[in-house]
């Protein structure tokens, strides 16, 4: 199924301690990132540095019955964002 209407794409970065996997970050967007993601989150950036890794996914947001607006995917960006700050030892890039 595909939709009429323009879809919007986000990435996020996060630092964490070595030895978190994707999955666990992946997790924390997927549980944050409500039903307008039609894609992801998927993992397109992997590498670390001194005792951290850095994992960057991508987002796809859409609707299939209206144009999205930014404030709308900006506020699940910073729900998003403020989980993952909650973990100990994470950081939004």
């Amino acid at each position: 199924m595909w939709s009429l209407f323009p879809f919007i794409a986000r990435d996020v970065a996060v630092w964490v301690p070595e030895g978190t996997s994707s999955g666990d970050v992946e997790k924390i967007i997927k549980d944050n990132a409500g039903d307008m993601v039609v894609r992801g989150p998927e993992l397109f950036d992997e590498f670390k540095k001194e005792g951290k890794i850095s994992y960057a996914f991508r987002l796809v947001f859409q609707s299939y019955e209206r144009t999205l607006t930014d404030v709308e995917i900006n506020e699940i960006m910073t729900k998003i964002t403020n989980k993952i700050k909650k973990k100990e030892g994470w950081q939004v890039r």
